[in-house]
């Protein structure tokens, strides 16, 4: 049977419409919050109304809530919007889209832009932009905030993408767990030393904010208030000079003003009980061990505020057990990132559930008690044939799979999609996953932890034997 004209256009039209939407989620900007994580995709894929909290900002919002803490202490059904570099007008924009599908009880914006207007970063303005689904308040969005020369561009998205095939990793593909269950925080845990005591700006005066800054502030309040939405403001802990904490000072004016609380974590530093020497990342961001700490005051303002429902247990937030679950394995592999003895380090693996462990001897690897050592490795399943010659071990939740003697030795694993490689070439034992080889110590013990769960390699350590003791090398 022959198709007519007609016809002919309309299944091109079909086809061409399959084949744009199939190649736009591969090359489309995936990154709101770093590391190919984006909220506004997470974002789009809930139920309509089971956000309770919803959190606005930037990076300096989703470096300080951790949802995942919310929902495990108060079962808060909070969801982080925060995107890098979020000025106020994206806030506003985002804080419309949310509105659609979503109302919440509280809408939580963190003000560290309140000082700025526009965007320093290119990458940042499409971050904001870009991660939107088409729509009039998408095209307003854009409008408002991008220069006329690229409004098309960002309007079209096309234009901007295409060229991203050059830079496609398998991620773009097949998405990990980490990015699927992304809500908007960043989970970090390195620490910036020397920053010192947070400088609090303790006068009375105040410096006007930017005029077109204040006018989104407003515009953001009145969005509220339209909506029958309460608003809460706050200032995530970070290193302000004094000029800047004035243009705090002014905004929060406007919010008093307004009814709207104000949490200056500045001036709240030690009710928070931060330690500037662990808690932040750089003089900007909290990093996880601070996040925990401001998470949990305002985890207690908004109950004692807000009458929010403990919504664990109920069916439509599986996402938020999800997402709590993950952030558990992070903080465990972060446990064992910051373990440097080897006798402690074996232990905690041997109780690890959905994890894939390879240890591997290298050259003169004993050191120190080797009794205590074999009583350790036999909880792993070790016997003594690990004393006896180099070579290697792979332990799956705590089972021993593989063992092999260096001369002899060659094991091949497939775990998720990821392909795992053990060999040796005559002289030393090499382990390969996906493509990429790790080791750490030549003379000592080297211990290679995959995640099944997250679907990677979450640590690597060596442990040097050195006379009577093991040195942990990272």
């Amino acid at each position: 049977m022959k198709l007519g004209n007609a016809a002919k256009a309309i299944l091109f039209c079909v086809i061409a419409v399959l084949l744009y939407r199939h190649l736009y989620k591969v090359l489309s900007w995936k990154d709101t919050g770093g590391d190919y994580r984006s909220a506004m995709d997470t974002f789009y894929s809930l139920e309509e109304n089971v956000v309770d909290v919803a959190f606005l900002g930037s990076s300096h919002c989703y470096s300080s809530i951790i949802t995942a803490e919310l929902w495990e202490q108060y079962g808060m059904a909070a969801y982080n919007l925060s995107i890098s570099g979020q000025d106020m007008a994206s806030s506003y924009y985002c804080m419309k889209e949310l509105l659609k599908t979503q109302k919440p009880a509280v809408i939580c914006l963190e003000m560290y832009y309140s000082s700025l207007e526009g965007y320093q970063v290119k990458g940042n303005l499409y971050r904001n932009l870009l991660g939107y689904r088409f729509s009039d308040n998408f095209a307003k969005a854009v409008d408002s905030i991008a220069e006329d020369a690229e409004k098309r561009d960002i309007l079209l998205k096309w234009p901007i993408i295409h060229t991203r095939y050059a830079e496609l990793t398998e991620r773009d593909f097949r998405p990990e767990p980490e990015m699927r269950l992304y809500m908007g925080w960043e989970q970090g845990f390195s620490w910036m030393d020397g920053l010192g005591e947070l400088p609090v700006y303790a006068g009375e005066e105040s410096w006007r904010i930017p005029e077109e800054t204040e006018q989104w502030l407003t515009e953001i309040i009145a969005l509220a208030r339209e909506a029958d939405v309460e608003l809460c403001f706050f200032l995530a802990p970070f290193w302000a000079d004094e000029w800047t904490q004035m243009q705090y000072r002014y905004a929060e004016g406007i919010a008093d003003a307004n009814g709207v609380p104000f949490l200056n974590m500045i001036a709240l530093q030690e009710e928070l009980q931060l330690d500037t020497a662990r808690d932040f990342s750089d003089t900007g961001h909290t990093n996880s061990y601070g996040a925990q700490k401001v998470t949990k005051y305002m985890g207690e303002y908004l109950t004692s505020h807000y009458g929010l429902k403990d919504r664990r247990g109920e069916s439509q937030y599986r996402l938020w057990d999800e997402n709590l679950a993950m952030w558990k394995r992070q903080l465990q592999n972060q446990e064992l990132k910051e373990t440097v003895d080897l006798k402690l380090y074996l232990d905690r693996i041997s109780r690890l559930d959905g994890y894939t462990a390879i240890l591997v001897t290298r050259g003169q690897y004993l050191a120190g008690d080797v009794e205590s050592l074999s009583e350790n490795l036999a909880n792993l399943g070790i016997g003594e044939a690990f004393f006896r010659t180099e070579g290697a071990w792979v332990l799956e939740s705590g089972t021993l799979r593989y063992e092999g003697a260096r001369e002899s030795c060659f094991y091949h694993m497939g775990i998720n999609h990821s392909d795992i490689v053990i060999r040796e070439d005559g002289e030393q034992i090499h382990v390969i996953i996906d493509r990429q080889e790790y080791k750490r110590a030549d003379q000592g013990i080297d211990i290679v932890l995959y995640d099944q769960v997250l679907g990677k390699v979450v640590d690597t350590v060596g442990f040097g034997a050195a006379g009577d003791n093991y040195t942990c090398v990272r």
